[in-house]
């Protein structure tokens, strides 16, 4: 299969995005017009030096149903079987021996599909992505048209950052089967993390179109449009996931920081106290939250929450020695 994508938007995205579009958008307003910022440069503007840390966002973990069929029946072949106990030492945690039972089934059977799907996905679930490539473009070369092949796929080549071919993979995933929203989801993701914001947005907003409602898409949804300095979006988007799952202090972060975006400071310092209530050691809502207090004239508060970032920040944070400078500054 070809390796070669375009630069802005692949060919397998690009067909997977015009069906998307032919249907409509999922709720969520109107685009906006692209801003004039620059928004490779970050997110909201920093109320105070040193720079705010990086946002937190959520990461793909939903993994795509088994799609391995469990072979059954009295005259199973050899292979078959091979699988049936891979399948049952998969589910007990035997990874190792599940591994060593599908890696048997596509010896006995070179042309079973399934074996190696199974094969591969358990090594994927091992951590041992690099090995897990092979079986599983076996897989996607014996049955193309089987969604949960180029899935398993796609996310194996996320996890080895090969994106070319990862983008490739999750857009044909999501375009065989549309019940995959993981694959959508790891697109976003990845566009992210590539900087390419607007094909995030698209990817997100197919998947709540599949998942309405779904915090992780929603809250991931919300990042990127923080990323194009859409506020008044990315707010809504927050605040929808954090009223999906209250409880879940990363949503309420990330809600702090579109109110930043919107300069917002109260609602923001109420969503980082929120954030480090429900998890103290988020180093980070701590540090943003001092910052935004001495931003607003609360040097009490300021330093109670930059102390405690530095207590919980990695003694390699780069940004340790501008936060003892201000603190030194603050308590003059």
């Amino acid at each position: 299969m070809p390796r070669v994508v375009a630069l802005l938007v692949s060919g397998a995205f690009a067909a997977l995005l015009g069906a998307w579009v032919a249907c409509g958008p999922a709720a969520g307003g109107a685009e906006e017009p692209a801003p004039s910022a620059d928004v490779a440069e970050g997110d909201a503007p920093a109320p105070a030096e040193p720079e705010p840390v990086s946002d937190r966002a959520g990461t793909p973990t939903r993994l795509v149903e088994n799609p391995v069929a469990i072979p059954s029946g009295e005259n199973l072949t050899e292979a078959q079987r091979a699988v049936v106990r891979g399948i049952a030492a998969d589910a007990a945690g035997r990874l190792d021996e599940a591994v060593e039972a599908f890696t048997q089934a596509t010896t006995l059977d070179p042309n079973y599909a399934d074996a190696w799907l199974a094969l591969g996905r358990t090594l994927h679930r091992r951590h041992d992505d690099a090995a897990a490539r092979a079986p599983l473009e076996r897989a996607v070369e014996l049955r193309p048209q089987y969604g949960p092949n180029h899935a398993a796929l796609g996310a194996v080549l996320f996890e080895l950052e090969d994106w070319e071919a990862a983008e490739r993979e999750l857009a044909e995933a999501a375009r065989l089967d549309e019940r995959d929203v993981s694959s959508l989801e790891r697109l976003g993701v990845m566009y992210r993390r590539l900087r390419r914001y607007e094909e995030a947005v698209q990817a997100y907003r197919m998947g709540l179109q599949r998942a309405p409602g779904d915090p992780s898409l929603l809250n991931n949804l919300g990042v990127a449009l923080r990323k194009l300095r859409r506020y008044d979006e990315a707010v809504a988007a927050h605040q929808q996931a954090v009223d999906a799952d209250p409880r879940n202090a990363v949503f309420h972060f990330n809600l702090a920081v579109a109110f930043r975006g919107q300069n917002q400071a109260q609602l923001a310092i109420a969503e980082y106290r929120r954030a480090v209530d429900l998890e103290p050691g988020m180093a980070e809502a701590w540090h943003d939250l001092g910052l935004l207090l001495a931003d607003q004239d609360d040097d009490e508060g300021a330093i109670q929450a930059l102390h405690k970032f530095l207590e919980l920040a990695p003694p390699n944070d780069e940004g340790l020695e501008a936060v003892r400078e201000l603190l030194r500054e603050l308590e003059e």
